[in-house]
């Protein structure tokens, strides 16, 4: 695959999820392997659901994750090629005028799904003469227009799935422009893939017979056909399908938890694959690892545990530079030293800004600490100055005072500066804090 060309085609309805970026990434990836062109094409054919609200949110997003396109197009400013592709088809009598009501073809679908037959379109407008055809446009009736099927078997070899087959017999012929006059999906996605020269379709699972489709439009229009690479959709730890009008799934909800994007790169290209789910530090390292052929037919079912493992890998090789670059809400307590003690117990970067809050402001709770243990931790704390074996030094002595032992020992004090149960290693801690500010904690103020 030397020069691919791919591209992304996402309709700016709602915001990006994992799911649809995940198709982005694995576009972009075999691309950049082939030191290919990547382009962006917004699919904003249907104006009554495109927003440009969410075509800055798709551009914000891609850039974020480092997909960088070489191209960006918008379907709605390129409605003359596709009116010139369906002038092409109705001359060769593939595409057809039809005039049922969304309710006559309803009532049609539920018959046949009655008598257990497929719901498959019957050609009903192909049977309408001439004559008719011009008494209902008299009318005013407006039609809306199909694409005439072969009812042939289309054969493909898939990057990822191997040999298809899609039996268009069982297919209706699909719906290629409204009666409003808007293109559906098929035409202008298939005249694009042909003016952009596009040679690799990398997309879902689920557009599988809209390839079998577009195939037959590519033949009509006497033009190439792409490779395709159907890959398994992503689905979450619940095994359901990821959705637009699920935020929580969403670029910006892990942009605002502090996901390093190459986490969410990362988790990507490795789930539903062959190949272990490791971190990489870069899209190049990754697109160097990356083959389209080690993903599987099987679901890739997407894990925030495994992102927030990724994501803190890649947060402790930050050094302070990119993490002070990062953090807004910077304080006197941010410096090298207080990232060295925290950066191997971060996942997200919004923990940053929580051990600063942490080390800043008062530990507010009850913990159930006994009093007792705390007020011989208060005898035994070393004056300052402190040097790196202090903890050791004052461990030391409150093990042999109170007998306490691993966690009796250890939780306590760590609750009681912290407030947490979990954290950095508290020799380095204390050494943070200082003797005043430790001594105020473990007397609860």
């Amino acid at each position: 695959m030397n020069n691919s060309i791919t591209r992304f085609a996402p309709s700016p309805s709602g915001l990006l999820h994992v799911g649809n970026v995940r198709t982005a990434l694995l576009n972009f990836l075999v691309s950049k392997r082939s030191n290919g062109k990547f382009i962006l094409r917004i699919d904003d054919t249907d104006q009554d659901r495109s927003k440009n609200k969410y075509i800055d949110s798709i551009k914000e997003n891609l850039n974020w994750l480092g997909l960088k396109y070489d191209e960006c197009y918008q379907q709605s400013n390129r409605i003359k090629l596709y009116d010139e592709a369906f002038d092409i088809l109705k001359a060769k009598g593939l595409i057809y005028p039809c005039f049922e009501t969304p309710d006559e073809l309803d009532k049609k679908r539920k018959r046949l799904i009655t008598r257990r037959m497929p719901p498959v379109y019957d050609r009903a407008a192909l049977k309408l003469e001439q004559d008719e055809i011009k008494s209902l446009l008299d009318s005013g009736k407006k039609p809306y227009w199909r694409f005439k099927l072969s009812s042939k078997k289309v054969k493909f070899k898939d990057l990822i799935r191997g040999d298809i087959n899609v039996d268009l017999a069982a297919q209706s012929d699909p719906v290629i422009k409204r009666e409003d006059g808007n293109y559906l999906y098929n035409l202008p996605s298939v005249v694009d893939d042909i003016d952009m020269k596009i040679t690799h379709i990398i997309r879902g699972e689920d557009h599988i017979t809209n390839s079998g489709i577009q195939i037959e439009i590519f033949n009509a229009l006497d033009a190439n056909i792409p490779i395709f690479g159907h890959n398994s959709l992503l689905v979450s730890e619940n095994g359901e399908p990821f959705s637009k009008r699920n935020a929580a799934a969403s670029i910006e909800q892990l942009k605002e938890k502090g996901i390093d994007p190459n986490a969410v790169n990362s988790l990507n290209a490795s789930i539903g694959s062959s190949v272990d789910i490791e971190a990489y530090e870069s899209l190049d390292l990754l697109a160097d690892k990356f083959e389209i052929s080690s993903l599987s037919k099987s679901p890739a079912r997407y894990s925030n545990n495994q992102l927030d493992k990724l994501n803190s890998q890649l947060i402790s090789n930050y050094d302070f530079d990119q993490i002070s670059q990062l953090i807004k809400d910077k304080n006197n307590v941010f410096d090298e030293e207080f990232w060295d003690c925290i950066k191997q117990n971060i996942t997200t970067l919004s923990e940053v800004s929580d051990w600063i809050r942490i080390l800043n402001e008062p530990i507010k709770g009850d913990f159930n600490i006994e009093e007792n243990f705390l007020i011989v931790a208060q005898d035994l704390l070393p004056n300052e100055p402190w040097d790196s074996k202090t903890w050791d030094e004052w461990i030391s002595k409150l093990k042999e005072k109170t007998q306490n032992k691993g966690k009796e020992l250890f939780m306590p004090i760590r609750l009681a500066l912290t407030g947490k149960k979990n954290g950095p290693e508290l020799n380095k801690l204390i050494l943070l804090m200082g003797y005043n500010k430790v001594m105020e904690r473990l007397k609860r103020k």
